[in-house]
This record gives C-alpha cells, sequence and structure tokens, in this order.
C-alpha cells in the first residue's frame, strides 16, 4: 500500500513539524490517493481509508501559521500506537471541520469503535473545553484517551507563537495524562484462595476476553501478560517483542455453573488453533495461541480437549505450557470493547464439539 510508502517518509520529519514546509509531502500523498488505482476499499485497511478521508476533508485548509492543516491530522495519527488510535488520529477533525458526517465514516468503512471515539473527540461547541476534555476522561475511552493527548501534545507544539492556544493547552495537558498515567498500570496477580483459575492465549486479548465475556460462570476476566521471565510487562513492550510474554486472558470462573474442559472447549471455538506465527490478521510471537495450565488436573484436561479437537479433523498447534506469574494489563486494554463499543474483528465463535 501507498499509506506505508507515505509513513515512512513522513515520520523521518515529525519532529520538527512546526518549523519546517511539508508541503511537499502532503501533495505526494494527494497524489498516491487520487491516482490510486484500487478504487474498491474492501482491499484497503482501515488507516489507509482514514487517511484517504482526511485529506479529502482538510483539502485547502490552513492553520493559523498558513501550513496546510493536514499536517496536524497527520501528526496526531502516526503518534498513535494501535491502527485504532492511528485512525481516530487521522479523522479527530474531520467531522468538526468538514461536511463528513458520523454515518459517513461508517459508511466509508471505519469501524464503529473509531467512530464512537470521533464522537468524544468532536467539540461541541456549547460546551467549555475543560468540560469537553472532563467528558473524554470520564468515559475512560481509550481511543479517545489517547488520541487527545497526542493532539494536545502536537498543538501545544506548534502553537509557540499564540499565547491563547498555548494556554488553552497547557491547562488541559496534564488534566489528560494523568488519565493516562492512571490507566497505564501493570501489577502482579494475585490469586484470591478457593477461586478458580484458567488462563488462555488465542490472539489480541481484547477480543478473547470479550468473547469469555458471554459464557455462564465466568465471575471475571483479566488482560494481561504471561509467559516470559521479564518483570512488569507493559503493552508496549510485549507489542514490540522487548519481553517474551504474550497476550494472554485470566479468567476467574464458577466451576460448579462451567468446568475446566468446557473453557477450553470455548477457547478452542473462539480463535484457530493451527496457526503458529499469531491469531488471524494479529502476527507475531505475542499472539501465539497457548493454554496455561495450573496443575496437572488442567493439563489432563486441555490434553484431552486437544485429542478429541484433533480426532474431529482439526489441526491444533497450541502450546501447552505451565502457568507462571501472570501480569495484569492495563486499565485501558480491561473490557476494551465495552469501553470502544465495538466488535472483535477476528474472534468470532465457530461450533466444532
Amino acid at each position: 500500500m501507498w499509506l506505508s510508502f507515505f509513513i515512512a517518509i513522513f515520520a523521518k520529519s515529525i519532529g520538527g513539524l512546526c518549523s519546517q514546509n511539508f508541503g511537499p509531502l502532503v501533495h505526494i500523498a494527494v497524489f498516491a490517493i487520487t491516482t490510486d488505482k484500487t478504487d474498491d476499499i474492501r482491499i484497503m485497511n482501515q488507516t489507509d481509508i482514514a487517511l484517504q478521508i482526511a485529506i479529502q476533508a482538510h483539502s485547502g485548509q490552513t492553520d493559523r501559521q498558513g501550513e496546510p492543516y493536514i499536517l496536524h491530522p497527520l501528526a496526531v495519527g502516526l503518534a498513535g500506537e494501535t491502527d485504532e488510535q492511528r485512525a481516530a488520529g487521522f479523522l479527530h477533525d474531520v467531522v468538526e471541520d468538514s461536511d463528513f458526517t458520523f454515518d459517513d465514516l461508517l459508511n466509508r468503512g471505519i469501524s464503529s469503535s473509531v467512530v464512537n471515539a470521533l464522537r468524544l473527540l468532536t467539540h461541541d461547541k456549547h460546551v467549555t473545553y475543560q468540560q469537553y476534555i472532563q467528558n473524554i476522561i470520564d468515559s475512560g475511552n481509550p481511543i479517545a484517551l489517547s488520541v487527545k493527548y497526542n493532539d494536545l501534545q502536537h498543538n501545544y507544539a506548534r502553537s509557540k507563537e499564540f499565547p491563547d492556544l498555548q494556554t488553552k493547552y497547557a491547562d488541559v495537558i496534564d488534566m489528560v495524562k494523568s488519565a493516562i498515567d492512571l490507566n497505564s498500570q501493570t501489577g502482579l496477580y494475585h490469586q484470591t484462595d478457593g477461586v478458580a483459575v484458567a488462563v488462555f492465549a488465542g490472539g489480541c486479548f481484547w477480543g478473547v476476553q470479550h468473547e469469555f465475556g458471554k459464557i455462564a460462570g465466568v465471575m471475571r476476566s483479566l488482560v494481561g501478560y504471561t509467559g516470559g521471565e521479564e518483570e512488569l510487562p507493559t503493552y508496549a513492550d510485549v507489542r514490540t517483542h522487548n519481553t517474551h510474554h504474550v497476550e494472554s486472558v485470566l479468567i476467574e470462573y464458577d466451576p460448579q455453573t462451567v468446568s475446566y474442559t468446557e473453557l477450553c472447549r470455548v477457547f478452542f471455538e473462539i480463535h484457530d488453533p493451527a496457526q503458529t506465527d499469531g491469531v488471524g490478521s494479529d502476527i507475531g510471537p505475542q499472539y501465539r495461541s497457548c493454554v496455561f495450565y495450573a496443575d496437572g488436573e488442567q493439563q489432563t484436561e486441555a490434553q484431552s480437549v486437544i485429542a478429541d479437537l484433533r480426532s474431529r479433523g482439526y489441526v491444533v498447534n497450541t502450546l501447552l505450557l505451565p502457568l507462571g506469574k501472570f501480569w495484569t494489563g492495563e486499565e485501558f486494554h480491561q473490557r476494551y470493547y465495552e469501553k470502544t463499543g465495538g466488535e472483535p474483528y477476528c474472534h468470532i465463535r465457530q461450533r466444532k464439539f
């Protein structure tokens, strides 16, 4: 895709965005979009579509310094850590500053989770700026919070010539940063006596937690990291392979309502255990399929479920490993789809038993 080429060029210069003329880079992006032969959005990913829409929406707009306005959403989008944050970053001013509506974005292929974040990020002028920021914080929406922080940082950096804007942004940056810090802590899980626990890893932990949340007998679930030796892993550490952990989900359950065997069956029905390099479109060792058993009984039950699957003709490459330390993930990632209003993109339950 042309987007990868454009991002590579733009990212080299992003640090000096406020002082350099990036007009030529914008023209490169516009040329790439307007001459692209792939009009079918089904072969474009969401980030490509978002950037295409943003350049179209902000065409001809300039900021106070006379620079193309598109440079700002480009910087905010490129600062995102996930595809959803990047898409929302590119689009965060589109509805406010153009004729695009939220429905238009949905119809163009932008996911409901990104559009829900954009609803929070779009400032209703009847609400004070401070209250607008507080509403984003109170929502707990991880996409909106991250994008707003990147937006504020870049706006502050590029508004040095305008004291009124500096004051506006300085007053709220710390508010958002404090909320992000509060939602970015990890810690070691401590099991409560008498509570049964199961731990599975099957690709992106957002979707795994979402699916297990539908199962009767699951009392609580936590996304987090296990399988590595490093202490206090973070989402960024695991995503960039700075640790040997995998994204995983710990389930506290009532054995009188749902058995460990039944949980194993659900696990194998919500992902493809044949993959060895990840799950679905999430590729990398941090997404590998694993069952972490807490004791010999769980190990035996998991082995029995795997044997049952293979007898039915399914390929199973899931790793069966002893459970070590489980590190609870950041609050940002807990119940992710509940907070964002989205739906899992690679976890759909298919009956196999």
